[in-house]
């Protein structure tokens, strides 16, 4: 390969054989332009390497949204999936908007369904699921400070195509026979209440907490979770009240 000043001084070489002997000396041609002249050469610039997209992680799904069962018993709610727990709802120590966001979590939005006071009721705030399952604040047979808890649903069908039941702790849930509930439940937490009606109606306490003496009128009320019926089928069932109220 040639370069600018191979060819520079390849010229001088030339004209200076040339040069007759005996003439006058003179500046060989092109002496003052025999310097090489270096070439910068600019250097490819490299790009640098674009940065990695980072892929946002997934939420985690929320263990709530599988619940299938939920057992109503005089310590509260146990929300489960099959035969584990995956959360309970204490309705003696929550308030009713962390019970509510809890519930909501397995069941999903409720609707409100507030009660205005009357005689023998106060006013509630209540919020409800499926066709008759409610939490609110306390009622007439609840201890103050104790959400209300009642289901006429046998189950709840989720927006996600969940079918959540909900029963006692012995499996029983709206629908089924309430004979199980009595054979177990000590004959003086179960009342009668027919009355002169030509349908058999029970009231039983399957959970209990406490017996209160009535002694003005000389009986008890039970006061625990409870379930009722008619003509054998369980209608209700009910988180920690009183069975019997006498306003």
């Amino acid at each position: 390969m040639r370069t600018r000043g191979g060819l520079w001084a390849a010229a001088a070489v030339l004209v200076a054989t040339m040069t007759v002997a005996g003439c006058a000396s003179g500046a060989a041609p092109g002496d003052g332009d025999a310097t090489p002249r270096a070439t910068a050469t600019a250097a490819a610039s490299t790009p640098a390497p674009a940065p990695e997209a980072t892929a946002t992680p997934a939420p985690a799904p929320d263990p709530l949204a599988s619940v299938d069962t939920i057992v109503v018993s005089a310590a509260g709610l146990s929300l489960r999936q099959g035969e584990s727990e995956l959360a309970s709802l204490d309705v003696v120590a929550l308030p009713l908007d962390e019970a509510v966001a809890l519930l909501t979590r397995a069941l999903g939005e409720p609707r409100e369904a507030g009660v205005q006071e009357d005689h023998c009721q106060p006013a509630q705030t209540r919020w409800g699921w499926g066709e008759g399952t409610y939490l609110g604040t306390p009622d007439l047979h609840t201890d103050e400070g104790t959400l209300t808890f009642g289901t006429k649903d046998t189950s709840i069908e989720t927006s996600d195509g969940r079918s959540v039941r909900l029963q006692t702790p012995g499996g029983v849930a709206v629908g089924d026979p309430i004979a199980p509930l009595a054979e177990a439940t000590d004959p003086a937490y179960i009342e009668d209440v027919s009355g002169d009606s030509s349908h058999q109606s029970l009231s039983l306490v399957y959970d209990l907490v406490r017996v209160d003496e009535l002694s003005s009128l000389d009986e008890i009320s039970p006061y625990g979770a409870s379930a009722h019926s008619v003509d054998g089928l369980v209608i209700a069932i009910f988180g920690p009240s009183m069975l019997k109220d006498y306003c």
